[in-house]
């Protein structure tokens, strides 16, 4: 089991890997849609609802490291509150995460889960606060490989566009 210092430093190292070059995970699953984390292929053998929502799931938890950090900083929660709150907070996403295939993000919250009973609120912070930037990191990624395009198989319908169709529809 790692330190909370050498979590920590991995996590920094890969903030600093993944401010130029997407972990190998955002790759994999958004731009060339392999679902790697058991979500197989959803939906009429399509991955956007598996990579769409783990992708979401990314930012979500990053915004929960700011929360609870945040809430850390206040001093008017115990450790074993902020502990609680980490867990209920960012484990369901960072597992839906895994299973969408971003696994490392997953796996550093295995490793801050195993070890955070014994850290301090100083500690907890400085190991979310790491964690909160690689996050936005690959969040950044996933948004640069996110096929915005596909939005356009989902237009939405107006008025004219059912008085079209109701047109068309007295014609048969």
């Amino acid at each position: 089991m790692k330190t909370w210092q050498e979590l920590k430093a991995e996590i920094d190292r890969e903030t600093i890997l993944t401010t130029l070059e997407p972990v190998q995970d955002v790759v994999d699953v958004f731009r060339y849609s392999i679902s790697k984390g058991g979500a197989g292929v959803p939906n009429d053998k399509q991955i956007f609802t598996t990579w769409f929502f783990g992708g979401a799931d990314v930012n979500y938890i990053a915004d929960w490291c700011y929360f609870i950090i945040e809430l850390a900083k206040k001093g008017t929660y115990s450790m074993e509150q902020l502990c609680q709150m980490t867990r209920f907070w960012i484990k369901q996403p960072a597992e839906f995460g895994n299973y969408c295939g971003l696994c490392k993000q997953y796996a550093f919250f295995q490793e801050l889960d195993q070890i955070m009973d014994g850290l301090k609120k100083e500690e907890l912070v400085a190991v979310l606060d790491s964690l909160r930037g690689y996050l936005t990191n690959i969040n950044a990624w996933v948004y640069q490989y996110m096929p915005w395009g596909v939005g356009r198989a989902f237009h939405r319908k107006d008025r004219a566009y059912y008085e079209t169709g109701m047109q068309l529809a007295k014609g048969i």
